[in-house]
């Protein structure tokens, strides 16, 4: 991963170099072109010059984004994921999953979102689904989660969100209330889904182990739902304090870091990577 980020950082400032000297000459010729054709006659040879350093710029725009882009977006998220708290800690007092999803949706009211309890998506029943303009929260009390309920919630709330309420930006939670989760399910909190060409919708997990004060989900990449889930899940303000911040990392961070180490373009094209 760091021999990634090493070599596309060094193709990048060639890039930025070429567009830069491209811009200045092609400026300087534009400013300079009457004085040439008094002077020599003609400024076909510049002119061309000029064509032939967008050319270049060109190409190597089409060598970056095509080698980099998507690597680099992937990578990106995975440093997110990887530097990470394995764990967050909640303030709130509640000790069974009925009271912490109560205290949840009171707040929730009370801050102006609004939406119905015992919302059915998709054959999926919402414990609540409300929105606050482009803010949104979708809460399941579950005793456990897995991997395949945080999948099918998601897929609920993003139809629900998109088809039946017509959202095409903004920023949705989907909390699960659980006393018990499995390793895989922790796993896909640390993700999250975007929807547009610039993602200008988002759906974020989070899971609150009650049983141990454990919430689960991406808490260092700056974003609506991360303050969201700050704020109404964990009842504290950004930043967080280290007090709510869990030491140790999990399991599948230090898997991933592992897998990421020997990162290239190679094996991220075959898909070794999605794995």
């Amino acid at each position: 991963m760091h021999n990634f980020r090493k070599k596309q950082k060094r193709v990048k400032i060639i890039l930025n170099s070429v567009l830069i000297i491209t811009a200045v000459y092609i400026l300087a010729f534009i400013g300079a072109e009457p004085y040439i054709q008094k002077s020599l006659g003609s400024s076909l040879v510049f002119n061309y010059i000029a064509q032939l350093m967008i050319v270049v710029s060109l190409v190597f725009l089409f060598i970056y984004y095509s080698r980099f882009s998507k690597a680099d977006k992937y990578i990106e998220n995975a440093e997110y994921i990887v530097s990470d708290c394995g764990y967050y800690l909640t303030s709130r007092p509640e000790k069974n999953i009925s009271e912490y999803y109560k205290a949840v949706f009171d707040d929730l009211k009370s801050c102006g979102f609004h939406g119905e309890e015992k919302v059915e998506v998709n054959e999926l029943e919402f414990d609540f689904a409300g929105f606050k303009a482009k803010e949104g929260f979708y809460i399941t009390v579950i005793s456990e989660v897995d991997r395949n309920d945080i999948i099918a919630y998601i897929d609920s709330a993003i139809y629900d969100a998109t088809a039946l309420k017509l959202k095409r930006k903004g920023d949705c939670v989907v909390l699960f209330i659980c006393d018990k989760a499995d390793d895989e399910a922790i796993a896909l909190s640390k993700n999250y889904a975007a929807l547009g060409r610039k993602e200008q919708l988002k759906f974020a997990a989070a899971i609150c182990e009650v049983s141990s004060k454990r919430v689960y989900f991406l808490g260092n990449k700056p974003s609506v739902c991360e303050k969201l889930i700050t704020n109404y899940v964990m009842n504290c303000e950004l930043p967080l304090k280290e007090e709510y911040k869990g030491k140790e990392k999990l399991e599948f961070q230090i898997e991933l870091e592992k897998k990421l180490s020997d990162f290239n373009i190679k094996s991220f094209k075959e898909g070794k990577y999605n794995q």
